[in-house]
């Protein structure tokens, strides 16, 4: 750690960068994907009898994950610190993206890392890119669709209950993606 400040500097940036998505709309999604992905290792046959109303009232929903792993609370409770070290964590360390405005998004990413500046030597030439960021875009490749679910129905309300310091983390993330983070992506 000690040779960090010498690595970064305006031209190597030291952040991450973080695609957040709602999580009420996540929590959904996962559950319908899960109980189709055999291939994933969180897959469980457990899925295949629960209808999402018994999924979104059971242990198996989500319980503020995003807040749990910014802050490496994998147990026990969550509580006001941790969504404060949580937004904390998204400010400092990381360019934050919104899956709901993915190419917005992935182009903040690709100015602010100077993706398209940067031969990789990967599978994609660097004159390709374009094509293939285009593709990812409009048939990204895990999209799996489902049955949406309403703000203020059961099942809403029942995975909100689960994932209020969640929801308190995306509209803080909302919030440094239109107000705060937009200048980082310009200044030098």
């Amino acid at each position: 750690f000690d040779e960090t400040p010498s690595v970064f500097d305006h031209e190597y940036k030291g952040r991450c960068f973080a695609l957040l998505r709602h999580p009420i709309k996540r929590a959904i999604s996962l559950f319908y994907y899960l109980k189709d992905a055999t291939w994933e290792h969180t897959y469980s046959e457990v899925y295949q009898s629960l209808t999402i109303e018994e999924f979104a009232a059971s242990e198996y929903a989500e319980d503020n994950w995003m807040v749990r792993f910014l802050t490496n609370q994998r147990t026990g409770g969550v509580y006001d610190r941790h969504l404060d070290l949580a937004k904390e964590v998204l400010e400092s360390k990381c360019l934050v993206g919104i899956m709901e405005e993915f190419t917005p998004s992935f182009k903040r990413f690709n100015e602010y890392f100077g993706w398209n500046k940067q031969d990789f030597n990967g599978p994609v030439k660097m004159t390709d890119r374009g094509s293939c960021v285009g593709r990812v875009i409009n048939n990204p490749d895990n999209a799996h669709p489902h049955p949406t679910h309403e703000e203020g129905s059961e099942v809403w309300n029942l995975l909100l209950q689960k994932n209020q310091y969640d929801l308190i983390l995306y509209e803080h993330a909302l919030h440094l993606f239109h107000d705060v983070q937009n200048e980082m992506v310009n200044s030098p």
